[in-house]
C-alpha cells in the first residue's frame, strides 16, 4: 500500500515544534483556520482538523480522528481519513543542529481510487505543510490563506 514520508529541518527547538502540534492555536496558526483537538494526560485524544476556502476550489474541508499518542517533544501520533481508509500520520521530532528533524509519515492507505487519489493529495499537502510550518517558525510568516 502507498505511503507518504517527507522530512524537513526547523530551526527552532523540538519543545516549540511540539507546542505548536498538540495545541489547536498551534495548527491554526500556520496550517489550518478551524482545527480543535482533545489532549488527555496519557497522550491520546481526539482531533478534528478543518479548513475554509482551501485551495484552488475554496472548498471548506474537515476531518477528525483519534490521538493515538503524543510523547512530548518527541511525537505526535493521529488517525484520520482523507480517502475512504483511515490513515496514520506519525510526526516526529529529533535533535539536529541548532534545531529539529521533522519527520513525517503517513501509512494505512488502500488500493482503491479514492484512496489512491486522497494518498496523491496528502504526499503533496504534507511536503507543502512542513513547508509552511518552517516559514512559520523560522520567520513568523503566515502563508496558508495562500493555499
Amino acid at each position: 500500500m502507498p505511503e507518504t514520508e517527507h522530512s524537513t529541518y526547523i530551526k527552532v527547538e523540538k519543545e516549540k515544534l511540539y507546542e505548536i502540534l498538540s495545541s489547536s492555536e498551534g495548527w491554526n496558526a500556520w496550517f489550518t483556520d478551524d482545527t480543535s483537538l482533545t489532549l488527555n494526560s496519557d497522550g491520546t485524544g481526539d482531533i478534528r482538523l478543518g479548513w475554509s476556502d482551501f485551495g484552488s476550489r475554496k472548498e471548506n474541508v474537515e476531518d477528525s480522528g483519534k490521538i493515538l499518542k503524543a510523547i512530548p517533544n518527541k511525537s505526535f501520533i493521529f488517525q484520520w481519513s482523507p480517502g475512504e481508509s483511515r490513515t496514520t500520520v506519525s510526526i516526529k521530532l529529533g535533535k539536529y543542529k541548532e534545531g529539529t528533524l521533522v519527520s513525517l509519515r503517513e501509512t494505512g492507505y488502500s488500493s482503491s481510487e479514492k484512496d489512491l487519489a486522497a494518498c496523491l493529495g496528502c504526499a503533496v499537502g504534507w511536503g507543502e505543510a512542513l513547508t509552511l510550518l518552517k516559514v512559520y517558525l523560522e520567520y513568523g510568516i503566515v502563508c496558508k490563506q495562500d493555499l
